[in-house]
């Protein structure tokens, strides 16, 4: 808890500083607060992969100080600047509305307390990657190519706020930075329709409520990172042109830009972000801007471009492993290519127009095929946390009677495109969080002017989703709070099921002895030098020139490679692929010898030769 506390707090100067930085720019006091925040935050991420880059994390004292630096600045900003928010803080206008605000409230409270859990077996990508390539680079006190992990060649922002926690040894702390990007999305959305009249508090709950948004925050991902981003740069774009302000123009670059540094999925939002803004501009007859907003183009991909220059140099594809029959990229074959994508077309219920039409249905009411299998069980009943909920469903009941706000028309076009192009690419429900806080802005912009019957029956949805996810999270998660606080070994033996596995490895092996991980890729909790198996993560494994076990025992000696872990729970039926059939054969003829044994997770000890009888170590 002290993680979170500590999160809190630095975060909190973070936001306050780049809060009134914001202040000449708008008057209200939620975007200040969401702009600021997301600027600095940025920054920091920035820096953080500066330290990683130039190897400086490999300096206890140095890192230190020079991870308090930011922070120390802030708060030197803050007292410089001395923040008044005068009369830019939101009213109440009816009880209603103060019923959603402490609703809000709740839910960000929630969302915290639980950023205090250790990532467990709903926190797949946590421990997989999200935390696990920033853990190595501080073992490695810098940067490093991880080419067993494909997915440390994403672009990392929110991974390196990551990096900011863990280098002090806190994952809460690492969790409260992607709490936070959540909390300034709904700030943003909400911040946004005050602008326009609306009520700010419709828009947080509409945010907060969904499922699968209120897990994410306390959930160490990067998709409410994706979101913050480009929401602001949409919304930043929107008072651009309204207002004809340059200023606004270059801000929603620099915002485009750290949406790049989030993730791949974003480039697809910045080419939608400035084909609306030529549209806009040239609509309300303002093409001398486009020469700006191309330019605030170019700002955002020179924000990104530190990502995929990276990957360029050490992979020849910049958006490594994706694009592999445009670009290639080493460790990678178009083999693998087709099978990642055929994962991808594996998720949502087909690809057929009219399944776009029932998609929003599907996506709140059956989310299953949408979603990793992510669920929490209360009682005999398992829910997936991974739900859009209702409230994106009943929004054109607001619109039937209250209309779209001015210039609202782009900002929903933008949602729905981003949805087309998720529906084609990839139907993962958190993909789609982009466009949620964009949604909630834009379309709740004048649900106060709604019909009174309108306005208060999709308040009651509201309301009604808000205090499912409350139910649902507080009744899975805050019983569990006291032994993640007390015994953090006790939480984790019973909330994921590999880490007895892991333990052993921890405890009973040589700390020198490398591990291959089979049928699973959460290696975030070990401490052993390891390498993912599976021939479809890379091609660092030369299972092709292998013929036996033997061979592969061979190969494992040969690189330090003592300990095999099989995950059996995700070993798939049937006929072996030949890559697994040698990992079969060497367990087969003694190479490879079982040592423990729980929960379907088997770990193997390689049997050491005779000496002489292989080559020595690479």
């Amino acid at each position: 808890m002290l993680g979170v506390l500590l999160g809190l707090v630095l975060i909190g100067v973070l936001v306050t500083a780049g809060g009134g930085l914001m202040r000449r720019l708008t008057p209200n006091l939620l975007e200040q607060l969401a702009f600021g925040g997301a600027l600095m935050l940025g920054v920091l991420a920035y820096w953080m992969a500066g330290l990683a880059a130039f190897g400086l994390l490999r300096f206890e004292g140095v890192r230190l100080g020079l991870w308090v630096l930011p922070v120390l600045l802030a708060g030197l900003l803050v007292w410089r600047i001395r923040p008044s928010w005068g009369t830019a803080r939101p009213h109440l206008r009816n009880p209603l509305e103060g019923i959603l605000t402490l609703t809000a409230w709740l839910l960000a409270l929630l969302s915290l307390l639980l950023c205090a859990l250790p990532p467990d077996g709903n926190e797949w990508d946590a421990q997989a990657y999200h935390l696990a390539f920033p853990k190595l680079y501080l073992q490695a006190g810098r940067m490093i190519e991880i080419p067993f992990m494909h997915q440390s060649y994403f672009p990392p922002l929110q991974d390196m706020l990551y990096l900011w926690g863990l280098s002090v040894g806190s994952e809460s702390l690492a969790k409260t930075t992607h709490w936070a990007m959540g909390v300034l999305s709904a700030l943003g959305a909400a911040g946004f329709a005050q602008r326009r009249g609306g009520s700010g508090a419709w828009a947080a709950v509409l945010v907060l409520g969904v499922p699968a948004f209120l897990w994410q925050m306390f959930s160490a991902y990067a998709d409410l990172a994706t979101a913050l981003y480009a929401a602001l740069a949409m919304f930043a774009l929107t008072h651009a042109v309204q207002e004809r302000s340059a200023a606004w123009l270059w801000l929603a670059g620099v915002m485009m830009g750290f949406a790049l540094a989030t993730k791949y999925t974003a480039l697809l939002a910045w080419g939608l972000w400035g084909l609306i803004g030529l549209l806009w501009l040239g609509q309300t007859k303002q093409r001398h801007a486009w020469r700006t907003l191309m330019l605030a183009g170019l700002l955002a991909l020179a924000i990104g471009s530190p990502w995929y220059g990276r990957n360029y140099l050490w992979t020849g594809n910049p958006v490594y492993p994706f694009a592999y029959e445009i670009f290639g990229g080493k460790d990678w074959s178009q083999e693998q290519a087709d099978a990642y994508r055929h994962d991808q077309l594996k998720f949502g219920m087909g690809r057929e127009p009219p399944m776009m039409v029932l998609a929003p249905w599907h996506l709140a009411a059956h989310p299953a095929p949408f979603a990793d299998p992510i669920g929490a069980r209360v009682g005999e009943r398992v829910f997936l946390l991974p739900s859009l909920g209702v409230g994106v469903l009943a929004m054109p009941s607001v619109w039937l009677t209250s209309g779209v706000a001015q210039g609202m028309g782009y900002l929903l076009g933008f949602a729905l495109l981003n949805f087309v192009g998720w529906f084609y690419l990839m139907q993962q429900v958190r993909y789609l969080l982009l466009v949620l806080p964009v949604l909630a802005g834009a379309g709740l912009a004048t649900v106060v002017s709604a019909a009174a019957w309108v306005r208060y029956g999709y308040g009651a949805v509201l309301l009604l989703q808000a205090g499912f996810t409350l139910w649902l999270m507080s009744r899975v998660y805050l019983p569990l709070l006291p032994l993640a606080l007390s015994d953090r070994d006790a939480y984790l033996h019973r909330r994921l099921q590999i880490y007895p596995a892991i333990q052993y490895l921890n405890l009973q092996t040589p700390p020198e002895a490398g591990v291959i991980l089979l049928d699973e890729t959460r290696g975030y909790y070990l401490n052993r030098r390891y390498l993912w198996g599976n021939a479809g993560h890379h091609r660092l494994i030369p299972y092709d020139s292998m013929r036996t076990g033997d061979n592969l025992a061979q190969w494992m000696h040969q690189n330090g490679y003592r300990y095999l872990l099989i995950n059996r729970m995700f070993t798939p039926h049937g006929e072996p692929e030949r890559w697994r059939a040698l990992y079969y054969d060497a367990i087969q003829r003694g190479r490879l010898q079982l040592v423990f044994n729980a929960r379907t997770v088997e770990v193997y000890a390689l049997s050491v030769p005779h000496q002489g009888s292989l080559p020595s170590r690479l």
